[in-house]
């Protein structure tokens, strides 16, 4: 069998879900192959890096200008008039990737391949069974299609959502959002505390998700000066050279250790090493969090998928939602080092209650059986 995955590398977190997937399937099905299409490749690849900087400057300078970008495109009527016209537009160059692969069945886990996919079946160009994963707690209505033939989602709401919008309830099913296997094996906390120099007796912090400048990790660092009980603190800045070498100068000035961090590929590790995750809500990292349960504070929701995340996961309990870098101290202080640690015991307990580690299983073993409505 051979399935196609196709993405968007607007945030990693789209393509960390196909390649959670891909790998889904080959554990269940050794001879299943896979292919992971980034949909630039196809359709303009030679605008993918000003595409990704664009969208990532207005998520920094002018996020309360994509807030309104993302309502307008859960309820303008143009809106999905625009998004219909681009399908047919693009839609042709993706036709053409599908052909020359010949998969038996694809997976989308970006909205934008989703609508592709659906076009070609609306205007039966392909008759191939198209699946969407999608990475968030909510589902936009540009998710949403006629055409698609199953829906993966992280909680009944959203399945209830899609009901709502004519998707029969036979043709989506929560599994919880995908992530890799590696977050749910157990880790040698003694041995990665080791390598990075740091005391397994004293509280740690993670912080990551400022690479794309989104996080402002440098203020919140200083913010932290204002405890005075003794913390780890380990932060990734990604690709990001310039944050990470402006983050090590502080070094010297903290009293607390810290230990910055590049591009590492060992999240998972890092994860089961630390007693709460400074982030941005992004579907995948919190997923991620939830599967190595990991206590979540998240900094200052974008508007939009971000906010409609932070809302899902402080609803139910599994996360603490910060406005400024003192509320960051104050969780922090209250989560780690206050004496009465109730907080921190039922913030653990509602996150045992919504990991879905099994996700990317669930998704493969669906994906396999071929009993699609």
């Amino acid at each position: 069998m051979r399935v196609l995955l196709i993405s968007v590398p607007i945030g990693a977190g789209h393509m960390r879900a196909a390649q959670a997937v891909a790998s889904a399937l080959k554990r269940q099905k050794a001879d299943t192959e896979t292919q992971i299409a980034n949909i630039f490749s196809f359709i303009a690849p030679q605008y993918e890096q000003a595409v990704l900087k664009s969208y990532l400057k207005i998520l920094a300078s002018f996020p309360a200008a994509y807030g309104r970008l993302y309502a307008a495109g859960n309820t303008n009527i143009l809106a999905l008039w625009g998004r219909d016209l681009i399908s047919r537009y693009l839609a042709k160059k993706m036709r053409m990737y599908i052909e020359a692969y010949r998969p038996a069945a694809i997976i989308c886990t970006h909205a934008t391949p989703a609508g592709l996919a659906a076009h070609l079946l609306k205007t039966e160009q392909i008759n191939i069974p198209v699946m969407a994963v999608i990475t968030d707690y909510v589902v936009h209505r540009l998710w949403v299609y006629p055409e698609i033939h199953r829906y993966f989602v992280a909680d009944d709401a959203l399945r209830e959502y899609l009901c709502s919008q004519g998707i029969a309830g036979v043709r989506s099913q929560t599994t919880g959002i995908p992530v890799e296997y590696v977050f749910r094996e157990a880790a040698n906390r003694l041995a990665i505390f080791e390598s990075l120099g740091l005391n397994p007796a004293v509280k740690t912090v993670l912080m990551m998700g400022g690479g794309a400048g989104l996080l402002p990790m440098k203020e919140l660092l200083e913010s932290l000066k204002g405890l005075k009980e003794q913390l780890q603190l380990i932060v990734i800045t990604g690709h990001n050279i310039l944050l990470y070498e402006e983050l090590k100068k502080l070094q010297t000035s903290l009293h607390h250790t810290l230990r910055v961090l590049g591009y590492v590929d060992n999240v998972h590790e890092i994860m089961s090493a630390a007693d709460v995750l400074i982030s941005k809500p992004g579907g995948m990292t919190t997923a991620e969090a939830l599967c190595r349960g990991l206590p979540l504070i998240l900094y200052r929701p974008i508007p939009g998928q971000e906010e409609a995340n932070a809302r899902f996961l402080k609803a139910n309990g599994a996360a603490l939602c910060a406005h400024s870098a003192a509320d960051v101290t104050k969780f922090v202080y209250a989560l780690l080092l206050a004496k009465d640690n109730g907080l921190l015991a039922n913030l653990q307990k509602n996150i045992l209650r919504l990991q879905r580690p099994l996700a990317a299983d669930s998704i493969a073993k669906s994906v396999l059986s071929e009993s699609f409505p």
